[in-house]
């Protein structure tokens, strides 16, 4: 009798694998407009810095190898031109950062009652001369910077909408990860699925291309978007936010100040211009001179001024924020490890605190400077592609059916 062959069974999927699949394309589906939109905004805004420094050359100054003044000149001189050139409302100067030697002195403005910020008065540092009034309703690189924010935080929504909006869609997207790993797993390793799993076919047809880059691309960008993801959906739920706190040990750590500050005083004598004694106790005293101070003036009796110190500028894991009283100059004894009342250096922090205060740098890709940005807009644009290519997948698959319905039909 001749031999024939037979070919194997095919083996039928399990159930926890056909569960991921469904849930892999249907929350993929249920999300994938906000997705885009979310990953495509992440993309651009990446870089806003550099599009402000292309776009906005009065940030910059010539170095010369002369000392910055203290505030209070800086302040006078940026007043005197707010009284004088914007006459419609009282406008009064709410904070001044000193920033790189080669960088414009930062001086922010806000109107006297709400305190609400309208823009800033670049000074030069060392001539004092005035160099750009930047009025936020004005500058068009700063409007472009705040919509594509607003797209990316809050979907364009009102914040108290789009924040948990776009949080929920995030972790949906962390679901549809998870999944999307499972269904690309081969059931068997051998050389044709590793070319599949690993390789894009460049030459293939368009719609074996549109499997590849999804397949293949989401798999090579798995463990980034993830990270990306899980440190965004942070900032959208107060829950998330305090089970990360819990999981890493500091459940019970001060956020905020608890009682304000008491008068055991750095300075006996009371001060005309705090944020004076201020910078000098930082700048001149503590030799604090790299990196961005901000100083924020204070308002009314009893109030504070703030100083947010970030020793490296572009990245955000070692700004800290210190407080001290107006009058006496005495500084918040608490140890506040984040938060706008952080007031702890990275150094000081625990193993898990460390972590915590990475998280917006891990998010906005800043952790290792230039190429890890250039990474996170690589994966953002990824992840902007998968909603796209996994939606093509699908239609033409159903398409292929309704096909081969006809033909059964009309037979």
């Amino acid at each position: 009798m001749p031999i024939t062959s037979r070919r194997a069974p095919k083996r039928s999927k399990s159930t926890f694998r056909k569960i991921s699949e469904w849930l892999h394309l249907w929350l993929g589906l249920f999300s994938g407009i906000v997705v885009f939109v979310v990953c495509f905004t992440a993309a651009i805004w990446v870089f806003r810095d550099e599009i402000a420094y292309f776009t906005m050359p009065f940030n910059r100054v010539e170095l010369q190898n002369l000392p910055v003044d203290r505030p209070s000149i800086y302040t006078a001189i940026a007043q005197e031109y707010l009284d004088s050139n914007h006459t419609t409302e009282k406008l009064v100067v709410s904070a001044i950062t000193y920033r790189e030697p080669d960088e414009s002195i930062l001086i922010e403005y806000a109107d006297s009652l709400k305190h609400i910020p309208h823009g800033n008065i670049h000074l030069n540092p060392y001539t004092k001369a005035f160099i750009h009034d930047e009025y936020f309703e004005h500058s068009n690189t700063l409007q472009f910077i705040y919509f594509i924010r607003a797209g990316h935080r809050f979907f364009w929504l009102p914040p108290n909408i789009g924040s948990p909006f776009v949080g929920i869609n995030c972790l949906v997207f962390l679901v549809v990860l998870i999944t999307g790993i499972i269904w690309w797993y081969p059931k068997k390793w051998n050389s044709s699925t590793r070319k599949k799993s690993f390789r894009i076919k460049w030459r293939a047809k368009w719609k074996r291309l549109n499997i590849d880059l999804h397949n293949v691309l989401g798999f090579y960008t798995l463990i980034f978007a993830f990270i990306l993801t899980y440190t965004g959906v942070y900032y959208s739920f107060d829950w998330f936010k305090t089970s990360y706190h819990t999981l890493l040990g500091e459940a019970k750590t001060i956020l905020t100040a608890e009682k304000p500050i008491s008068a055991g005083s750095m300075a006996s004598q009371i001060h005309a211009h705090p944020w004076d004694a201020v910078w000098e106790q930082v700048y001149l005293r503590e030799g604090k001179s790299d990196g961005h101070i901000k100083i924020g003036y204070p308002r009314g009796n009893g109030a504070l001024v703030y100083m947010l110190y970030n020793p490296i500028p572009g990245k955000y894991y070692g700004a800290y924020t210190r407080m001290f009283n107006a009058t006496t100059l005495a500084e918040n004894p608490q140890k506040i490890p984040f938060g706008r009342e952080g007031n702890m250096e990275y150094d000081e922090l625990s193993a898990g605190q460390k972590l915590i205060r990475l998280n917006f740098d891990l998010h906005l890709g800043t952790i290792g400077g230039l190429s890890t940005k250039i990474l996170a807009c690589i994966v953002s644009l990824v992840c902007a592609s998968l909603p796209i290519t996994g939606f093509i997948i699908w239609y033409n698959r159903k398409r292929k059916k309704k096909k081969i319905l006809v033909y059964i039909d009309i037979r």
